[in-house]
């Protein structure tokens, strides 16, 4: 008898404990950092193609990190789309030709020298003319638009995540849009922290 209910128990505290564990945290928007590098991953290691490996270094030159297939590097998947067989990834800082991006998804960084086939682009020239759409889960704060590019311009009608916004220009960490072909508005395209707010058709 003393066996059933110490089984009972041990049970019934099992339950409780796995109904009590929290749900894994959702994660987190990418960092945009100064720039997108688009990479072609080619399926061949071959140097005309761009190869399916790349080596990353603690500082540009100096201290080899590792030779690393391009398709484990943390691209911006989900928030910019990009052609098949491209992969577009965060740029955290350049020092001449070098870039500085994250090799792995602790945000562990390194950098590369990167190849004639890749391209890299300020995030200003690279969101410029896209069409793009806010995130969804956003705070409050993101979801507004301003008749201009000051945070204390004027308030226009919220946007959502279905409204469809084509970028045509870029200030900083706001963006002058043309929302669904007639609402010419400001916003924020990026938080203070440096993550996206929107997603790049």
């Amino acid at each position: 008898m003393w066996f059933l209910r110490t089984g009972a128990l041990l049970w019934l505290l099992l339950a409780v404990a796995i109904g009590t564990v929290p749900a894994a945290p959702p994660s987190a928007r990418p960092e945009t950092g100064k720039g997108v590098l688009l990479v072609k991953n080619s399926s061949a290691h071959d140097n005309a193609g761009g190869g399916s490996f790349v080596v990353i270094y603690r500082e540009p030159g100096i201290g080899r990190i590792g030779e690393l297939r391009v398709a484990s590097l943390p691209a911006l998947a989900g928030v910019v789309k990009t052609p098949p067989g491209v992969l577009a990834l965060a740029v955290t800082a350049t020092k001449g030709e070098w870039l500085r991006v994250h090799y792995d998804d602790a945000g562990r960084s390194g950098w590369l020298e990167p190849r004639r086939s890749w391209t890299y682009l300020t995030w200003e020239e690279y969101l410029r003319g896209k069409t793009a759409r806010l995130l969804r889960g956003l705070r409050k704060e993101f979801y507004l638009a301003r008749s201009g590019p000051d945070g204390s311009a004027p308030e226009l009608p919220p946007l959502t995540p279905e409204r469809s916004m084509r970028i045509l220009d870029v200030d900083g960490d706001r963006a002058r849009v043309l929302v669904d072909l007639s609402v010419m508005a400001w916003l924020r395209w990026r938080d203070p922290d440096g993550r996206l707010l929107i997603t790049v058709e």
